[in-house]
């Protein structure tokens, strides 16, 4: 089996990486590229594409430019499938498709969190955790997944509680260490996953659901604004 992994190295997980570094006799062969090549992607079997959500056309150019049985998993955080696949009149290609949430740490884990718009996609999918070595939680497919949905709304309630004065950031962090027992706090997941991409779920989400509880909090809309800012100087 031949994988094409397309996308920025922070985000291909510890999983991929040890696969590349100390394949085994039947394990797959992987290519990891930030620009796939037409050969590249005609002789991929499956295609994970880490970006996806920033370019969702690029589906069409995988399914013009690969074999009819190639599959493919797309980071799709701020995407439903369905949605993406009915807008880019792709329909017919859900059951090669399944979604992902590839964000840095997301990956490093056994267990990938994934979504599906076809049951035929499903199928795949168990096939290749036993040949990749994940470990599949199938969520619904929405805009936000599980993870980053609920993550993201813990960062924006951190922002405001930081807005309002109640505590700093490190306190903050260490509470919600200490209290939920997570691996790290909001602000340092924050700082990991870039706060621009956390910005854009909370906006996806409260245009795709309507929810106030997704509205982002001034500080956050603030230091965003303020990064962009920095980048252009």
């Amino acid at each position: 089996m031949h994988i094409l992994v397309n996308g920025p190295a922070a985000r291909r997980g510890k999983l991929l990486s040890a696969l590349a570094e100390n394949p085994g006799p039947e394990s797959p062969s992987l290519v990891f590229t930030e620009t796939p090549e037409l050969a590249d992607l005609s002789a991929a079997d499956v295609i994970i594409d880490l970006s996806f959500d920033k370019q969702p056309d690029i589906l069409r150019f995988y399914t013009a430019n690969t074999h009819p049985k190639s599959f493919f998993i797309l980071h799709s955080n701020t995407l439903s499938l369905r949605e993406t696949a009915l807008a880019l009149d792709l329909v017919g290609q859900l059951p090669r498709i399944a979604g992902v949430n590839a964000w840095p740490g997301c990956l490093d884990g056994p267990l990938w969190e994934m979504s599906t718009g076809h049951d035929a996609a499903l199928e795949r999918l168990n096939q290749l955790s036993e040949v990749l070595g994940f470990q599949l939680e199938r969520v619904e497919d929405r805009v936000g997944l599980v993870t980053p949905r609920v993550m993201c709304m813990i960062i924006n309630e951190a922002y405001l509680t930081l807005q309002e004065g109640t505590a700093d950031r490190d306190d903050i962090d260490l509470a919600m260490k200490l209290g939920t027992n997570y691996p790290g706090g909001p602000f340092e997941w924050a700082r990991r996953w870039g706060l621009d991409e956390v910005s854009r779920m909370l906006l996806s989400l409260q245009s795709a659901t309507g929810d106030p509880r997704y509205k982002r909090s001034q500080l956050l809309v603030e230091e965003v604004f303020q990064k962009s800012a920095n980048k252009l100087n």
